[in-house]
């Protein structure tokens, strides 16, 4: 059904992956306008329910998988394969109240990564020079209270390996990184 699958852009994605999902979301709305839509930076929304959100980064700067349960899922049919992004260090998390089935002939897997897989290309990784300035794709600074909490259990700042020499991870002595037991940061 047009309008359910959910759609992820960040401003690091490429232009050409950029106008791909907003056409994608335009075919979406032109097939199912019902009612009101909205579509704001954060999230996607058609007659009031979210189809799409943008979730897998805080602030440009911790860029993160999920690795835990918080409702029941089922591993099935049509799609039959799931897996979870993770680290040795983490742990993936099935709340008590909550139950996980896989189906005969699925499968659900947890692979160990050293390395945040969901940017599209080099260039999304840095800051490069653009027209009108350097790019915001990334940044190495906490200004904000941030968490790796509940889900988030594998989380990247992201400083490409030629300038982790130079270019410190900084904390701001005013806000606060927690991360939660199980959870794991990587810079």
């Amino acid at each position: 059904m047009p309008a359910t699958t959910k759609k992820n852009v960040e401003p690091s994605n490429t232009i050409e992956y950029q106008r791909t999902v907003i056409n994608d979301i335009a075919g979406d709305l032109q097939s199912l306008f019902v009612g009101t839509a909205a579509i704001n930076a954060a999230s996607i929304q058609v007659a009031g329910s979210d189809i799409g959100t943008i979730s897998d980064v805080d602030d440009k700067t911790i860029f993160f998988y999920y690795g835990g349960f918080d409702a029941d899922a089922t591993i099935g049919s049509p799609a039959k394969l799931a897996e979870i992004y993770s680290h040795e260090d983490a742990t993936v998390d099935i709340d008590d109240t909550f139950t996980v089935t896989v189906d005969d002939e699925c499968g659900l897997i947890i692979s160990n990564t050293t390395s945040y897989e969901f940017f599209s290309n080099n260039t999304e990784q840095t800051n490069s020079q653009k027209l009108v300035g350097f790019a915001d794709n990334v940044r190495t600074s906490i200004v904000k209270d941030m968490s790796l909490t509940g889900k988030k259990k594998v989380g990247y700042i992201i400083v490409p390996s030629y300038a982790q020499d130079d270019v410190p991870v900084d904390i701001d002595d005013t806000f606060t990184l927690t991360i939660d037991d199980g959870a794991v940061i990587i810079i």
